[in-house]
């Protein structure tokens, strides 16, 4: 009786063994797949960003700016801003941007790489509707994302999000990166020109004209005033609305 009860003890310890290296086999198993698809996730992301880099550095980068934006026409700046840029260039330490005109009625202002090198851009409605002190610290602003290296920055962070795109996080990374190197760049301008409040008072003119600028489809384009239509999904958004950037440069001076 006792050797019976004993073996039957054995056969179930041995049963429950087997059972049990089999669920881990399974276990192992199931994760060495889950780690495979994970790689291979992971370099198919790699890649994509390697892909995106290299059209920006050596395809998007090399266009013109009428073909980086066919939808604007451009003109030659006036001889004003050219020197305005200039004189800011210098007092911030880096490399005269060429400079055009935006030929639009809309008040805005942008900065992207053209022909291996920079483009500062600024629309005809913002030189109309903006006194020059205004327009001075718009520039300002622009000049600032070359002295802070935005555009090096913004490249890593784009660079991050394709290549760790199954990661959900990452969509949220970049736009946060973006819209707290705007505001850098709003307190760099400021300090480039002498105080906020020209700054400040070139925000709130846009804000008051309700006006609605969609930035171009460029990736390596930092834009003045592109302003959020759905404040629901405002963290996904790559620049902070007109009253976040006035209320920061306001708490900044007090």
């Amino acid at each position: 009786m006792f050797y019976q009860t004993l073996q039957l003890i054995v056969t179930g310890v041995h049963f429950e063994l087997t059972h049990s290296d089999l669920f881990s086999i399974g276990i192992r198993h199931f994760f060495s797949i889950f780690f495979d698809i994970n790689l291979g996730l992971a370099i198919i992301g790699v890649v994509a960003a390697s892909g995106v880099a290299a059209y920006l550095e050596f395809g998007k980068a090399r266009l013109p700016l009428t073909r980086l934006f066919p939808e604007y026409r451009f003109l030659e700046a006036p001889v004003q801003i050219k020197r305005t840029v200039r004189k800011l260039a210098s007092t911030a330490g880096v490399q005269v941007p060429q400079v055009s005109l935006i030929d639009s009625g809309i008040p805005w202002a942008f900065i992207t790489r053209s022909k291996r090198g920079f483009v500062l851009a600024v629309s005809v409605g913002l030189l109309e509707a903006l006194q020059p002190g205004e327009v001075q610290a718009c520039l300002a602003h622009e000049l600032s994302h070359l002295k802070n290296k935005d555009f090096t920055l913004r490249f890593f962070a784009t660079f991050a999000k394709v290549g760790l795109f199954t990661r959900p996080l990452s969509y949220l990374i970049e736009p946060a990166i973006y819209r707290a190197r705007e505001h850098l760049a709003d307190r760099t301008a400021s300090s480039l020109v002498g105080g906020s409040g020209p700054l400040v008072s070139a925000l709130s003119k846009i804000r008051e004209a309700h006006y609605e600028v969609a930035a171009p489809s460029s990736v390596g384009m930092a834009c003045l005033f592109c302003t959020s239509r759905d404040r629901w999904f405002g963290i996904f958004d790559k620049q902070p609305t007109l009253d976040a950037r006035i209320k920061a440069l306001q708490a900044d001076t007090t």
